[in-house]
C-alpha cells in the first residue's frame, strides 16, 4: 500500500504541472521571463504541442526526441518554450549571429503573420543560444540580411548518456508589434525541428505532417486569443559613431559619422553619413577557374538589410562594385502586394581637397508587385561616374511565374544605355523546385549580353557580348537508414560563348553524386568534361581552337562531436597542363564561448605554385564581450592580413569596439581603429 501511494504521489508531482501548463485560459499578467527556466506559473495558459511528425525522411515511422513546446501570445509579442529530451547527439558550435553550419541542431520558428502562406518570417535558435533569422517572401525565398530583436535562452540540463536522454530548455520571446500586415484572429505557425538520433544519422520532424522545408506553404493554424496591439509604428534611432584611426608612424586621425532610422508601418528610410567599414570582417583570399570573376558578399548593413527588394535573375545591382559610401539614404516598402526600394549613395572623393565632381553616385529604384501565381517587378539605375564622365542609366522588367505542379518560370529583360549607346540583355530560367524530402528536380536557362551592354553594377561572368546556356537535372534520395540515408545524383550540361567569334569561355557536360554513408562520413564526388577555348593572355588572340579540360573533384567531410574536417582534392588537365588543387578545413569547437577554424588551400597550375591558409577565430570571452581575429596569407602573391576586433555590445544598436588590423608580406603595415558607437532610440 505505501509502495502504491508513493507511486501515486510521484506521478501527481510530473503530471499536475503538465496539467497547469495546458490550461486554455488567458492569463496576460503571468508574461514569461525569458531565463531558460520553464516555470509552470508563468506558462500555465499556453497552448502545448506535443504531438509531431518525421517530415525528412519521408517515413511512417513515427520516431522523433520526445518535445513538449507552449505557445503564449501577450498582445505585443509570441512567446515559446520548449522541453526537449533528446537522445542523440547534439551539435551546437556557432557563436557568431546569423551564422551556422549545416550539422548543427538548430530548431527553426516559422511565422505567418499574415496567414496567406507567402511572407513572413523565420527564426531558428542553436542550444548554444546563438541566433539566426531571416524574412521569408514568395512562400519559400529568403533574405537572411533581415535581422530582428527577440530573445533566446536555453539550459542544457543533462546531454544523452548510456541510452539516457538528455533534457535542454528552451525559452524565446519574439516581439511582433511592429511586423506589418499582421492577421487579427490567426496566424501560421510551424515548427521545424532538425535532431539526430542515436545512430548519428539525422531527420527533420515538426507540428506539421505536410513541411516544406523553410516554407510558408503549409502552416500551423494558431488561433489568436486577441489581436496583436497595431501599436503606432514609428520608429526613430540616431547612432552617431566616432572612429580613431592610427596607420604605422603616420598621427592618429579621427572621424565622425553616423546612421539616422525612421520607420512608420511599412515604411523605412535609412540615412548614412561617413559611413565607417572598419569593424567588417575581411573578404577571403580566393581564386577562381575560366577567368570568371569571384562574387563577394556584402556586409555593409545599409546595404545588407534589404538586398531582397533589388533581387532578379540577372544581378544588375551588385552593391559590392560600389567602394565605399561617403553619404547615402534607403527607403524600402513593404506590404503583402507591393514590396518597393529607392537608394541613392555617393562614393568618397579621390582626395577631400578635390571638388565634389571627383566622385561617383548611384540611384536605384524597384518595385515587385506580388499577385496571385505570379510576381511583377521593374529595376531601373542610374550612375554618373564625374571622374571619368560616363553615364549610365539601366531599365529592367522581370518576373516570376508559378507553373503546373513545381515548376516556375522567371524571364527577364535588361535595356542599358551609357553615354547615350543602347545595349540589351535578357534572361529565361525555368526550374521545377528541388524537394528536400526527395524526388526530381531540374532547370533550364538561357542568358545574353549584347556587345554594347555596360552596366557597372551588373555582376556576370564574362562582361558582355556573349550568352549562356546551362541544363541540369537530378534526383534527390532521402531515405530512413542508418547508411546511405542521403543520396543526391546530378548531370548538366553548360556553354557560354562570345556572340561575335563564337570563341567559347566554356562548353561542356558535368555529373555529380553526393551520398552521406552513416552519421559523420559523407563524400561527394564531380568530374567535369568541358571543351573551352583560349587566349594569349597579352595579345587576346585565339591561341588553340578547342582544349580538352577533364576536372574531377572528390571532397569528404567528417564530424566528430562538435568538430567537422573537410578533405578535397580537385585535379585533372586544364588548358593543356595539370591541375593539383588540394584543400582542406578544420572547424573546432572547444568550448561553447570558443570556436577556431583552420583552412588550407593549395594550386599548382602552369608556373604558379600557391598555398592560401586561413585561421579564424571566435571567442566569447563573457556576456556582451567577443574577441574575433581572422588570419589569411596568400604566398604566390605575397599578401597577408591578420584582422582581430575586440568588441562590447551596450545593446542591440551600441558597441565599442577596438580593431587591430595587420597588412602586408610581413605584417608590416599597421592599422588601429578604436570605434565608439551609440544607438539613440525615440
Amino acid at each position: 500500500m505505501q509502495k502504491i501511494v508513493t507511486l501515486y504521489l510521484t506521478a501527481l508531482i510530473f503530471i499536475i504541472p503538465e496539467i497547469l501548463l495546458s490550461q486554455t485560459s488567458y492569463d496576460e499578467t503571468a508574461v514569461p521571463r525569458i531565463d531558460g527556466k520553464i516555470e509552470h506559473s508563468e506558462w500555465r495558459d499556453a497552448k502545448v504541442l506535443d504531438r509531431f511528425y518525421v517530415t525528412i525522411p519521408k517515413t511512417t515511422e513515427n520516431y522523433y526526441d520526445s518535445t513538449i513546446v507552449y505557445i503564449k501570445q501577450t498582445n505585443d509579442a509570441l512567446y515559446m518554450a520548449f522541453k526537449y529530451w533528446p537522445k542523440g547527439n547534439v551539435i551546437s558550435k556557432s557563436l557568431v549571429r546569423d551564422r551556422s553550419t549545416e550539422e548543427e541542431n538548430e530548431f527553426f520558428i516559422l511565422l505567418d503573420m499574415e496567414n496567406k502562406g507567402q511572407n513572413g518570417y523565420f527564426f531558428s535558435f542553436s542550444f548554444l543560444n546563438n541566433q539566426r533569422d531571416a524574412i521569408i517572401f514568395n512562400e519559400r525565398n529568403q533574405s537572411s540580411e533581415w535581422d530582428w530583436v527577440w530573445e533566446c535562452k536555453s539550459t542544457i540540463h543533462s546531454e544523452a548518456k548510456n541510452g539516457k536522454p538528455g533534457f535542454i530548455e528552451t525559452e524565446v520571446k519574439i516581439p511582433v508589434e511592429k511586423m506589418q500586415n499582421k492577421n487579427t484572429k490567426q496566424i501560421g505557425v510551424e515548427l521545424q525541428l532538425f535532431a539526430y538520433k542515436p545512430d548519428g544519422t539525422s531527420y527533420w520532424y515538426s507540428n506539421d505532417p505536410n513541411m516544406e522545408l523553410l516554407s510558408l506553404k503549409s502552416t500551423y493554424k494558431l488561433d489568436l486569443v486577441k489581436p496583436f496591439k497595431e501599436k503606432l509604428a514609428l520608429d526613430v534611432s540616431i547612432s552617431p559613431f566616432v572612429v580613431g584611426t592610427k596607420f604605422n608612424d603616420f598621427k592618429y586621425r579621427g572621424a565622425i559619422g553616423g546612421d539616422l532610422y525612421l520607420g512608420y508601418e511599412k515604411h523605412k528610410l535609412k540615412g548614412t553619413v561617413f559611413t565607417d567599414q572598419s569593424t567588417l570582417e575581411a573578404d577571403p583570399f580566393r581564386f577562381s577557374f575560366y577567368n570568371r570573376p569571384i562574387f563577394l558578399q556584402e556586409k555593409r548593413p545599409f546595404f545588407s538589410k534589404d538586398l531582397d527588394i533589388y533581387r532578379s535573375n540577372i544581378n544588375v545591382f551588385y552593391t559590392r562594385a560600389i567602394d565605399s559610401i561617403d553619404y547615402g539614404v534607403n527607403y524600402t516598402f513593404r506590404s503583402d502586394k507591393l514590396k518597393a526600394g529607392v537608394i541613392y549613395v555617393n562614393e568618397p572623393k579621390y582626395n577631400r581637397v578635390d571638388s565634389i565632381e571627383q566622385s561617383k553616385s548611384y540611384f536605384a529604384a524597384r518595385p515587385t508587385f506580388v499577385f496571385p501565381g505570379f510576381n511583377a517587378g521593374a529595376t531601373f539605375l542610374y550612375m554618373k561616374n564625374k571622374v571619368t564622365d560616363v553615364e549610365e542609366k539601366v531599365f529592367s522588367v522581370d518576373g516570376k511565374i508559378n507553373l503546373p505542379s513545381r515548376f516556375r518560370f522567371l524571364p527577364q529583360y535588361i535595356r542599358s544605355y551609357r553615354n547615350g549607346i543602347a545595349g540589351n540583355a535578357y534572361s529565361a530560367y525555368l526550374y521545377y523546385e528541388f524537394d528536400n524530402t526527395g524526388g526530381p528536380y531540374c532547370d533550364i536557362s538561357y542568358t545574353r549580353y549584347d556587345k554594347d551592354f555596360n552596366v557597372s553594377t551588373a555582376f556576370t561572368d564574362f562582361g558582355n557580348n556573349y550568352h549562356s546556356v546551362f541544363v541540369s537535372g537530378g534526383y534527390n534520395f532521402r531515405r530512413n537508414t542508418t547508411t546511405f540515408s542521403d543520396i543526391n545524383v546530378n548531370a548538366g550540361y553548360s556553354s557560354s560563348k562570345d556572340l561575335t567569334s563564337g570563341f567559347a569561355y566554356s562548353e561542356g557536360v558535368n555529373a555529380s553524386v553526393y551520398y552521406k554513408v552513416n552519421g559523420w562520413l559523407s563524400l561527394n564526388h564531380f568530374i567535369e568534361y568541358n571543351r573551352p577555348n583560349n587566349r594569349d593572355q597579352n595579345t587576346g588572340e585565339l591561341i588553340d581552337k578547342k582544349h580538352t579540360n577533364i576536372l574531377m573533384d572528390n571532397n569528404l567531410k567528417i564530424l566528430y562531436g562538435s568538430h567537422a574536417l573537410y578533405l578535397g582534392y580537385y585535379t585533372g588537365k586544364y588548358f593543356g597542363t595539370f591541375l593539383k588543387n588540394p584543400y582542406a578545413t578544420l572547424d573546432l569547437s572547444i568550448t561553447n564561448r570558443l570556436s577556431l577554424n583552420l583552412s588550407y588551400t593549395y594550386q599548382e597550375l602552369f608556373d604558379v605554385k600557391q598555398t592560401i591558409y586561413r585561421a579564424k577565430l571566435d571567442y566569447k570571452i563573457m556576456d556582451k564581450l567577443y574577441l574575433r581575429s581572422f588570419f589569411q596569407k596568400d604566398t604566390y602573391n605575397d599578401l597577408a592580413l591578420w584582422n582581430t576586433l575586440l568588441q562590447y555590445e551596450f545593446f542591440a544598436g551600441s558597441n565599442a569596439y577596438f580593431v587591430i588590423n595587420l597588412e602586408g608580406p610581413k605584417l608590416q603595415n599597421t592599422r588601429r581603429y578604436f570605434k565608439i558607437g551609440y544607438e539613440f532610440t525615440f
